[in-house]
């Protein structure tokens, strides 16, 4: 038998919190600035290149449709083969994309390697979460999901400063080769040295803790090992509430982005003044992932945590709407509380999705969710440039539109308490098998 470890013992046994989480961090974070660096050069691309308006767009979107096709792929070759492998596979591919962006000397190279540049990274989100599945019971997984979800916070308020010293000394090619190379120089090497696809491989990680995760995934009802199918995630409804519910969320976070910088511009004049302001509403997103996320572990109530920040996110976007620019205080503090309740979400829903996700559906379904999810982000402009064209050119309408969004993702995600409830009660009422069973039936599948 296994002894249970004590909760002193156990907080002695913390690796996999600051060798696991720091590592997808910071691999998502370069990631992050590698698809959205374009903004800062295309100012600079559209003297050399000549692109017109509709050719700069293009070329940022471009990559969300690159982005799309290996979504589903990629969680499956995560769950199925080897995350480990797989993520170090497209970190060289996306590398070498981003890279190839600096390489480009006319509108078609350009659109080709932002192309590429989403197919690699499309496979990598599904991936680190399978590898945080792996890694993390569910009593701890809004933590960790949260801990990764700080990429946002972190990736915008490093990104601008990071590409503005490059542009500074140097120019927009050298900007997308240093960017792009960094997964190469320190992110590959850094993933191979610590990260195994389950804590039975990491030497580095302590039997104690070894056992508090295999112990607790098998206490929970959640095998070891996943061997997902496309056709399962497809055909699971749960999967596809999961993904309704993540479309509104991202198509409600464009409110932000849409109406509120721009306000922002307005109340406060300068460049410097925008600059130091807009930190803000990163560090207190950044906060609010943590403090929900660990708040939703504590009590348990998922569901709960979800609907409100969803909710909140919801009356601060419909009530930014009667906001003007000569109160800029009040447009400072909408995008602070605006910022924070647009994300914190994010910890509680994908732990609920990996509990509620059916075995069957495991990897296919992270990024059949991920992937439909992101359609809102792409789509979401066009709706509320739409919404501004037919009120003038103002703001209002498109903001009261995406915190209806909201209030229908908040709406949807209460849907999931009675089966997140019945799982928990199963996963309660059932005696867990002895451990050691299990383990030695899947040790093979560990070697």
């Amino acid at each position: 038998m296994i002894e249970r470890t004590s909760p002193v013992r156990r907080l002695s046994d913390n690796k996999r919190w600051i060798y696991i989480l720091p590592i997808v961090v910071f691999i998502y974070v370069i990631c992050y600035i590698d698809r959205t660096n374009i903004s800062f050069a295309l100012p600079h691309l559209k003297t050399d290149m000549n692109l017109t308006g509709a050719q700069q767009g293009l070329a940022s979107g471009i990559f969300f449709w690159g982005y799309l096709l290996l979504q589903i792929p990629g969680g499956y070759m995560a769950e199925r083969w080897s995350a480990r492998r797989w993520i170090a596979i497209l970190m060289v591919l996306w590398s070498l994309a981003a890279m190839a962006q600096g390489f480009t000397h006319s509108i078609g190279q350009l659109l080709l390697a932002r192309f590429l540049l989403g197919v690699a990274e499309g496979g990598v989100q599904p991936a680190l979460m399978a590898t945080i599945r792996a890694w993390f019971p569910f009593a701890e997984r809004s933590r960790a999901f949260a801990i990764f979800k700080l990429y946002t916070p972190i990736a915008a308020i490093v990104a601008a400063p990071f590409s503005g010293v490059i542009l500074t000394y140097f120019d927009w090619r050298w900007m997308f080769i240093i960017q792009g190379g960094a997964p190469l120089v320190v992110g590959l090497a850094a993933w191979l040295a610590v990260v195994r696809d389950t804590p039975a491989k990491a030497g580095w990680l302590s039997q104690t803790e070894r056992d508090h995760i295999e112990r607790s995934r098998l206490e929970e009802g959640e095998p070891l090992v996943h061997h997902g199918t496309f056709k399962a995630a497809f055909t699971s409804r749960i999967v596809w509430r999961f993904a309704l519910i993540y479309t509104m969320t991202q198509m409600g976070l464009l409110g932000l982005t849409l109406w509120l910088p721009s306000v922002l511009k307005k109340a406060f004049h300068t460049d410097l003044k925008v600059g130091l302001v807009a930190v803000l509403p990163q560090i207190a997103a950044g906060i609010a992932i943590i403090l929900i996320g660990r708040s939703a572990d504590r009590r348990g109530r998922h569901v709960a945590h979800m609907a409100l920040v969803l909710g909140a996110a919801a009356m601060i976007l419909v009530g930014a709407s009667f906001i003007s620019a000569d109160q800029k205080w009040l447009v400072l503090t909408a995008m602070i509380l605006g910022t924070a309740a647009s994300i914190a979400w994010y910890g509680p829903f994908w732990a609920t999705v990996t509990k509620l996700t059916p075995v069957a559906a495991a990897g296919a379904g992270l990024g059949l969710i991920n992937g439909v999810g992101n359609l809102g982000s792409f789509f979401g402009p066009y709706i509320g440039g739409w919404l501004s064209d037919i009120s003038g050119g103002g703001y209002a309408l498109t903001q009261a539109f995406f915190g209806a969004v909201f209030a229908i993702a908040a709406l949807l995600v209460l849907t999931l308490r009675k089966p997140l409830r019945d799982a928990t009660k199963v996963e309660m009422s059932e005696p867990a098998a002895p451990p050691l069973l299990p383990m030695v039936m899947d040790k093979k599948d560990f070697q």
